[in-house]
């Protein structure tokens, strides 16, 4: 079945699902777009047999992660305050990320993936192996020789002074 049957087919109950999450038709259609664009990708090279829960499961996470980058709360000791991202802190969160992405670099290509899965896009184990072809022990060998060698790195920053 190809994407637009599957757009077709599955729209109007995906849409009410995310909408009952959501409560927003704005952001409800942003969400279905994000799914469709993520579910074209996985589907150009993998067939998936029960395409409603799959494409339900890839709308949720979707949903999860966009809950979670527009979060505007923050809890403090006795009540929550609003969280306003200001153009310093943006431009502090882009800067780590791309220094965490430096690190990565230096280390195994798989063991890169592994920590981006598992800790940046908050993928299970096995979803992580599933995503790179590994069986899980394998995966989770990569992903703690990785953080080791990353850790290892940042400690040894941290002890020159430049963190």
């Amino acid at each position: 079945m190809d994407l637009e049957q599957i757009y077709l087919l599955y729209f109007n109950d995906l849409y009410r699902y995310l909408f009952s999450l959501t409560k927003n038709h704005t952001e409800t259609e942003d969400l279905i777009q994000e799914t469709f664009t993520k579910a074209h990708i996985v589907l150009l090279s993998n067939d998936i047999k029960e395409i409603k829960p799959w494409l339900f499961k890839v709308g949720y996470y979707t949903f999860i992660d966009r809950t979670r980058k527009d979060k505007k709360l923050v809890m403090t000791d006795d009540f929550y305050q609003a969280d306003f991202n200001t153009p310093e802190t943006v431009l502090l969160e882009n800067e780590s990320l791309l220094e965490l992405l430096r690190y990565l670099d230096k280390i195994k290509p798989v063991e890169k993936q592994a920590i981006l899965l598992c800790d940046l896009h908050d993928c299970t184990n096995q979803q992580a192996a599933d995503i790179l072809g590994l069986k899980l022990s394998t995966l989770k060998s990569h992903l703690a020789r990785g953080r080791k060698k990353l850790r290892k790195m940042l400690t040894k920053e941290e002890n020159n002074g430049f963190i």
